[in-house]
């Protein structure tokens, strides 16, 4: 792409099933995606087939999936995904894992409050402790 234009980024991303054997593709949008999958169905199988969105059911808020039929009969089961949402999701789930990337609740080791709490707890011990030998 020229400089100062937008970046495209292959959102979509669909699986391709077939007499066992799997295709993956990848599309910026459903337009791009219909486009993708029937060059796909060509270039591995020298099918003709079109993806069909009356075929197409949605499983969850990313997930679609549907089958083409092709000009010769087969059927063929895809399966796309809004991987747009599954890199936010992976990143969410990185940081509550720990390590050292990635931010998340639990992963609170490392944050200043942390270190002070620590630092309350000592000061009770120690005062109960010197409350208890004086006493």
């Amino acid at each position: 792409m020229r400089k100062g234009t937008k970046k495209w980024v292959n959102d979509l991303s669909c699986t391709l099933h077939y007499k066992g054997e799997i295709r993956k593709c990848f599309g910026q949008n459903m337009r791009h995606m219909r486009m993708q999958v029937g060059e796909a169905v060509r270039r591995k199988r020298k099918l003709w087939g079109n993806l069909n969105s009356d075929n197409m059911s949605q499983v969850s808020h990313n997930e679609w999936h549907g089958h083409i039929i092709c000009a010769t009969g087969e059927r063929i089961e895809y399966t796309i995904i809004n991987r747009k949402d599954l890199v936010k999701e992976a990143a969410r789930l990185l940081g509550q894992v720990g390590g050292q990337a990635g931010y998340g609740k639990k992963k609170v080791r490392g944050d200043s409050n942390y270190y002070r709490l620590l630092r309350a707890k000592r000061t009770i011990k120690d005062a109960k402790k010197k409350y208890e030998n004086n006493s």
